[in-house]
């Protein structure tokens, strides 16, 4: 009871970036379809930018989530003009488009190392203040992370399930030449998601830089587990995405502090994220005979 204690709390706090990132990946995902490599180097991008002003501008942690978010976020929509948009525009497939957000990756990753350097670099921040939960004694950085998930979790939803804009993307994600017959405009509608996707990715790198370091391959540490939660929970329901990614945090915390080592809890949730996804796509068939 108490591993199982101890991994809730660690595991829903520390873990709360990845949740964060995945609502940002999936939100792209469901609309375009493409498994966006380069959307590990959004993460890292907020994670530096967020250093970058409380550095050099003297903000608190506080005062750079958002400017790094919103940088974050434009770059984004600049990747989609510059690299994204005219691939599709000459029907690009499928796998080019990947081999194409891979290679945009390799390039944003060396860009960035060029710019801030090999080593890690920290955030000038005082020592945080800890609240204790549930024995376990946890920083309020990594409370206002996991406040943050659910806020814009709610608000998220809310956007995609209710307003008019929402109905557009699921309109466009559903049927683009429908969309644009029924008058929707698809380029404001892509440009808005890939913002709001890169603003969110961005604000889990600066979460993730707070916590450890701002470092070149952050966000592709991070990428496969965000990519892998998504696959798991489907892009359709941003509810199933939260809680495969609260449920995967817990459970890489579970392992980590039975065994002591992360790298045993990452290779047993791989194996058991692929072992589920084979059983979704065998039991799928079985089901539709039925």
């Amino acid at each position: 009871m108490d591993l199982l204690g101890d991994a809730l709390v660690i595991g829903l706090t520390e873990q709360a970036p990845l949740v964060l990132a995945a609502i940002g990946f999936a939100l792209l995902y469901r609309l375009t379809g493409l498994i966006n490599v380069a959307y590990s180097e959004t993460v890292t991008l907020g994670a530096y930018l967020g250093m970058w002003v409380n550095t050099n501008f003297g903000a608190s942690f506080y005062g750079s989530l958002i400017p790094a978010g919103l940088l974050a976020g434009l770059v984004s929509v600049g990747t989609y003009f510059v690299v994204f948009r005219p691939a599709k525009r000459r029907n690009a497939g499928v796998l080019e488009m990947i081999i194409i957000s891979f290679g945009l990756s390799i390039l944003l990753r060396y860009g960035l190392q060029f710019i801030f350097g090999y080593a890690n670099r920290y955030y000038d921040v005082p020592l945080p203040g800890a609240v204790e939960i549930m024995g376990v004694g946890v920083s309020s950085f990594r409370i206002l992370a996991l406040v943050s998930v659910f806020i814009l979790a709610i608000l998220i939803s809310w956007f995609i399930q209710r307003s008019s804009y929402g109905l557009k993307i699921r309109a466009l994600a559903s049927d683009e030449d429908l969309a644009q017959v029924s008058g929707i405009r698809p380029l404001a509608v892509t440009v808005m998601i890939w913002f709001l996707a890169g603003a969110i990715g961005g604000l889990a790198g600066a979460f993730y830089g707070v916590g450890s370091s701002a470092r070149p391959y952050l966000g592709w540490e991070e990428f496969l587990f965000i990519l892998l939660v998504v696959l798991v929970a489907g892009s359709k329901n941003l509810r199933n995405v939260i809680v495969v990614g609260a449920v995967t945090g817990v459970a890489l915390t579970a392992v980590t502090l039975q065994f002591g080592q992360r790298l045993y809890a990452q290779l047993v949730l791989i194996v058991a994220f692929m072992l589920f996804l084979k059983w979704r796509r065998t039991r799928v068939p079985e089901m539709g005979k039925v």
